[in-house]
């Protein structure tokens, strides 16, 4: 068989591939590294790869093991390699980690505690279990709140780690507690005969630590290849260290300026430190970008150029395609105007083209409200990607309730909505009770009170229902004086709900809390305009009502998270503000902040031909319109690749510039004056200034903008502190300023808890 060497381009699976790619796709033996840039060809390069093993190479397709981490692309890979074949493939192993885990537990699972008939737990049966096993150790679920226990126990077991070795690391005393919920918890799956996802993952590299069972896949698996291997854990990094031990034919594709879910365990250092794992390993870079023109891929590479988590000496990307279009930055007054604006920059191009393809990309879910407003009122179809429209929202669902039972106490939808949110123990047995009391031509509410006045009800419903009615009964003499976003503020705190979420304590919670915030900037804006509750809710009726704008493809709305693997011709992102991106809380760490500026890399090489950049000078926060300062990463970009300079400095925020006397913005934050928010802009200016900047970005990077000084009122680190709710803990951290003024604190009995200064309550110890 000639080498590869010998073999001539024309080669059906050579055909159309550059030198780098040829080489990836003809290197047979040994481990491997290839470092796909965005827009490379990646899924290319690795169908064809596979496919030469077994054309050229000879190899076996059950030989052959393929990982990812979607189905879609897992079946993907399967159909693509199919087609290119002269065998049947199916043989050939290509899954996402949890399905190869699943079929090999179910071969050899006798050789762990779960077996191999096994059922696996949803979502939903972990938390059913979880909470069971807080209510036999006696832990109160509002300091372990089932969804913060269950994300824990999540990270031991992607770190390979069971309840005993866990404890071995000199944890805090909530955090053992945990633990014996983690211990309490796997015996109760195990008498379940269950595993949950992790677990998956979990025992089979146990049971790939066997040498018998580690020989005997090492040797079935010859060639290995793993795709996304930036986004791989502890756990996955383990197995499949195990499988490539005997044969090395390790083949690793990613790209570590790609690496964006390390919020979810992702570990950047298995693609960064792979070449001392494997210090034979060939590398090979795929720097070519079929996608995107220059300025574009300019603007990614001097932005990401700025980060130390990469691979050392690796290229940077260059395209065929052209000069392109100059990126272009719009800094609009306000949000609303910031979403106008891109809406009316929207239909210009679908004037021009009408089948043109293009995405909105922001950071966090809460960004889409007013791009959906603005879109709504041009009657522009759109689809939103990965997510649900602002509107239809759970939290914001629920919250609309109570406005609607304010406004309207005949409401017995909203009534049955809002009762039990949050959670106060009313079963359908209770809620068909109230609903019984009923007086004909009554109201819910009237129900309610009779029914407690009865005596029927007892424990914590009796007491929650009691809390419940009397919001009610307070909203009705109160929401003149409280103003409409005054009184959504009062609902939110009143009744519990953003309490609830801020025990909660999780990641999911906390986008909730930002959309609940958002929702609140959407009353003020209402409110500004001399809309009612009444008026305001019909309005919400009106945006939420979709039947007349049927999803568009050629519009979509997404976070960048989910634009991740996509490309468009046309991009805008929204936001490009400090503390809406990058993120004000992944900001407060070096290893926050560089992947923060890796997901503004990715959402640069999504666009093909034009990008667009959008923030404001004011945003609304908790309903209060505030000064924004633009993001750092817009001082990164090159000069070279925009329409025109961005003005970087305090010309941008002129003392009163856009600025309606009498306007909340004229209070500040907090209430404070504009001119103390104007020197806060130009206290971050002046710092900006005095960072030293290289000529060259690409020659060892250049230095970011200093992150914002905390608020000088807030709890320094390591202060003692107490809270009416969970006791006495110790200040790790501070973020924000004014109203979005935030603390980790580490309560001694109640974990790590994300707590708002506003609603915390917290004391000095």
């Amino acid at each position: 068989m000639p080498g590869p060497a010998s073999e001539p381009i024309d080669h059906p699976l050579l055909r159309n591939l550059n030198a780098p790619q040829r080489e990836a796709v003809r290197h047979a033996h040994g481990p491997l590294l290839i470092l796909a840039g965005a827009g490379s060809g990646k899924t290319t390069v690795i169908t064809r790869r596979i496919a030469w093993l077994i054309e050229e190479e000879g190899v076996h397709p059950g030989s052959i093991l393929a990982m990812t981490f979607t189905n879609k692309a897992a079946e993907e890979m399967r159909e693509r390699v199919q087609r290119l074949v002269s065998v049947p493939a199916a043989q050939m192993w290509v899954s996402t980690f949890h399905s190869f885990c699943t079929r090999i537990l179910r071969r050899e699972g006798e050789r762990t505690p779960v077996g191999r008939d096994f059922v696996i737990f949803d979502p939903s049966d972990q938390k059913s279990l979880v909470k069971q096993v807080l209510a036999e150790l006696k832990l109160p679920e509002k300091q372990f709140h089932p969804k913060k226990v269950l994300e824990l126990i999540s990270d031991f077991k992607n770190r390979c780690l069971l309840p005993e070795e866990a404890r071995e690391e000199g944890l805090d005393p909530w955090t053992r507690k945990v633990l014996d919920a983690y211990d309490l918890y796997q015996k109760g799956l195990k008498n379940h005969r269950a595993c949950d996802f992790d677990d998956l993952l979990l025992w089979t590299e146990r049971l790939f630590r066997d040498p018998v069972v580690q020989s005997v896949y090492s040797e079935r698996f010859k060639f290995i290849l793993v795709d996304e291997y930036q986004d791989t854990n502890r756990a996955q990094y383990l197995l499949v260290q195990h499988l490539a031990r005997k044969h090395h034919n390790l083949c690793v594709v990613g790209d570590e300026d790609q690496s964006i879910y390390g919020w979810r365990g992702a570990d950047i250092r298995n693609i960064l430190d792979f070449q001392q794992d494997f210090p034979e390993a060939v590398r090979i870079e795929l720097l070519q970008n079929y996608r995107s023109t220059e300025k574009i891929l300019d603007a990614a590479s001097q932005v990401i150029a700025n980060n130390s988590q990469r691979v050392e000496g690796k290229g940077a990307l260059k395209t065929d395609l052209g000069e392109g279009e100059s990126i272009q930055f719009k800094l609009s007054d306000e949000g609303r105007l910031e979403s106008e604006w891109v809406v009316q920059r929207i239909q210009e191009l679908r004037y021009l083209d009408h089948e043109a393809k293009v995405a909105v990309l922001y950071r966090a879910n809460w960004q889409s409200r007013q791009m959906e407003e603005a879109l709504r009122a041009q009657n522009l179809a759109y689809r939103l990607v990965g997510g649900v429209k602002f509107y239809e929202r759970q939290e914001v669902k629920d919250l609309i309730s109570y406005l609607r039972l304010i406004s309207n106490p005949f409401d017995l939808v909203s009534f049955r909505r809002c009762v039990n949110a949050p959670s106060r123990g009313v079963g359908p047995t209770t809620l068909g009770r109230i609903e019984g009391a009923i007086p004909e031509g009554g109201t819910p509410l009237e129900g309610l009170s009779l029914l407690l006045r009865s005596g029927e009800l007892k424990g914590r419903a009796q007491r929650e229902l009691v809390k419940f009615l009397d919001l009610f009964h307070r909203a009705g003499t109160e929401r003149e004086a409280l103003g409409l976003a005054g009184l959504v503020k009062w609902v939110l705190q009143e009744s519990g709900y953003l309490q609830s979420l801020e025990d909660e304590a999780t990641l999911e919670a906390e986008g909730r809390i930002r959309n609940l915030e958002e929702f609140l900037s959407a009353a003020a804006e209402s409110e500004s305009l001399g809309l009612r509750l009444s008026e305001f809710l019909d309005r919400i009726t009106l945006a939420a009502d979709t039947d007349q704008l049927e999803e568009a493809s050629q519009l979509s709305l997404m976070t960048i998270h989910c634009a991740k693997g996509l490309e468009f011709p046309y991009v805008f992102v929204i936001g490009m503000e400090e503390d809406v991106f990058p993120n004000r809380n992944a900001r407060e760490t070096s290893d926050g902040l560089e992947e923060e500026r890796r997901l503004f890399y990715v959402a640069i090489t999504r666009a093909q031909r034009r990008l667009t950049l959008s923030a404001a000078r004011r945003r609304r926060i908790m309903g209060t319109e505030m000064l924004s300062m633009p993001s750092r990463f817009l001082r990164e970009l090159p000069a070279t690749a925009l329409t025109a300079p961005i003005r970087w400095g305090t010309e941008l925020y002129q003392a009163g510039e856009g600025v309606r006397p009498g306007s909340s913005f004229t209070r500040g934050a907090g209430g404070a004056s504009v001119a103390t928010e104007l020197q806060r802009i130009r206290s971050f200016f002046d710092r900006v200034k005095e960072a030293p900047v290289p000529a060259d970005a690409s020659q060892g990077g250049r230095p970011s903008a200093p992150a914002e000084k905390e608020d000088p009122n807030a709890f320094p680190a390591g202060t003692r502190v107490k809270s009416p709710r969970f006791g006495t803990g110790t200040v790790l951290a501070a973020s924000g300023r004014g109203d979005g003024l935030t603390y980790t604190v580490r309560f001694d009995q109640g974990g790590d808890k994300r707590i708002m200064a506003r609603f915390g309550g917290l004391e000095r110890d």
